[in-house]
């Protein structure tokens, strides 16, 4: 059992509601909480369903995990994954239909992959919810996009929580205030959150957020040269002509492929590169669009360095056990499920370019630390002076400070007396 944590206090929790949430970045050990908690109610359930998102189902370290927990009723365990939850009608049916004919005891691993309502997978899931006997959420991270990732969350759970819609969630816990550049947003404040929190308590059983590593954080900023900055005004222009409707993220795509291969943005990248092999150190670099890795390759920017490639079909131990041995540079894509393939070898991380999505920056600083080992993390992000970027930054400024707070608000020692 993970230290300081009682597993017959939070089962006494946990009988009350029939339903919680843990929030714990070691897998390992939300694991093991999650699976004495379901050894306490083996004789009130026939099985337990399990759904993770796919790459962790397939990935050994972690079914391994659940094996050496559950030895006794390791039998009982009847795996979903949360892709084909969406994507399979016949795997959503077998649940709907396992889930009303037996006792159930629901797990949700990375329920984070649940927070956006207009998907199929959390359709389906909030609409399965009632079946379950007891229903438990597992978590990486309380939130990363905001309060409204919290919303499916205690649906899920119970909708007697909040007994609200998605909309009425928004306006009481996110009311609108202008971002930079008068961009409307749904932002919360910090008495929001304690709010939101206070509501919570009863169905949080758990909390342990590690601190895994030391960060060194350096922001880059870069100007377009006069031919770049007009280029870019002529294809923002030619994008919005005759444009009745325009979808946010389509805009954010194109824009930002204009301005990526900013002239000075690239020989800063060059140059960062050198100084980081020249320490004898490795880099990870980060991009958006798989094409920006290969036109930084075309620019001779690595000058003959030796390289690797992470993204969504390598062959994912094979590019790690290359960037040990053989190389110093590796390219990823954001949102590469590295689980169990930590590299552990890695202290510099460049974002060459940005996102929206504050998960994958967490993700991103998850997969090179040490388990078990405090270590330093130089980061260093590229931004590109155009209003689009600073409108980016921002929104990850305040999701950074929006975990800050809840982090804040529930502290380890807190969390132990719920």
């Amino acid at each position: 059992m993970p230290q300081n944590y009682d597993i017959s206090h939070i089962n006494r929790k946990f009988r009350k509601t029939k339903s919680g949430i843990i929030f714990m970045n070691i897998a390992k050990e939300r694991i093991q909480i999650a699976l004495d908690l379901v050894q306490k109610h083996l004789n009130e359930v026939e099985y337990i369903v399990w759904i993770a998102p796919s790459n962790f189902l397939k990935t050994l370290i972690y079914t391994n995990a659940i094996k050496m927990n559950s030895q006794y009723f390791k039998n009982r365990i009847k795996y979903w994954s949360a892709e084909t939850i969406s994507t399979s009608g016949s795997r959503y049916l077998d649940l709907y239909n396992f889930a009303q004919n037996h006792k159930t005891f629901c797990i949700i691993d990375e329920a984070l992959t649940f927070k956006n309502l207009e998907t199929g997978r959390t359709q389906r899931l909030l609409f399965l919810s009632n079946l379950f006997t007891y229903k438990l959420l597992l978590c990486s991270a309380p939130a990363t996009q905001g309060l409204i990732d919290f919303y499916t969350q205690l649906e899920f759970l119970d909708s007697k929580i909040l007994r609200m819609n998605e909309k009425q969630f928004s306006n009481i816990f996110m009311p609108y205030r202008y971002q930079s550049y008068m961009v409307l947003k749904h932002w919360s404040r910090p008495k929001d959150e304690k709010k939101l929190l206070k509501a919570m308590k009863p169905y949080i059983l758990g909390y342990d957020i590690k601190p895994k590593y030391i960060i060194n954080h350096h922001n880059f900023f870069f100007d377009l040269t006069s031919k770049e900055r007009e280029n870019y005004l002529y294809e923002k222009k030619l994008f919005i002509k005759n444009k009745k409707r325009i979808v946010f993220m389509d805009l954010v795509q194109h824009f930002q492929r204009i301005y990526t291969f900013a002239q000075s943005k690239l020989y800063k990248l060059q140059d960062l590169i050198r100084q980081i092999v020249k320490r004898k150190e490795k880099v990870l670099i980060y991009c958006k669009y798989v094409d920006e890795i290969d036109c930084i390759i075309e620019s001779h920017v690595l000058d003959g360095l030796p390289y690797c490639i992470l993204k969504g079909r390598s062959n994912k131990r094979l590019a790690i056990k290359e960037f040990e041995h053989k190389t110093d540079i590796m390219f990823c894509t954001y949102g590469v499920e590295k689980f169990g393939l930590d590299m552990q070898i890695c202290n510099n991380i460049i974002y060459y370019s940005q996102t929206f999505d504050y998960r994958y920056k967490i993700q991103s600083l998850d997969s090179v630390v040490f388990e078990g080992f405090p270590t330093h993390i130089n980061t260093y992000d590229f931004w590109v002076n155009t209003n689009l970027e600073h409108l980016m930054r921002d929104s990850l400024e305040h999701k950074k400070v929006l975990l800050s707070n809840i982090y804040g608000n529930m502290t380890k020692t807190e969390a132990l007396q719920l």
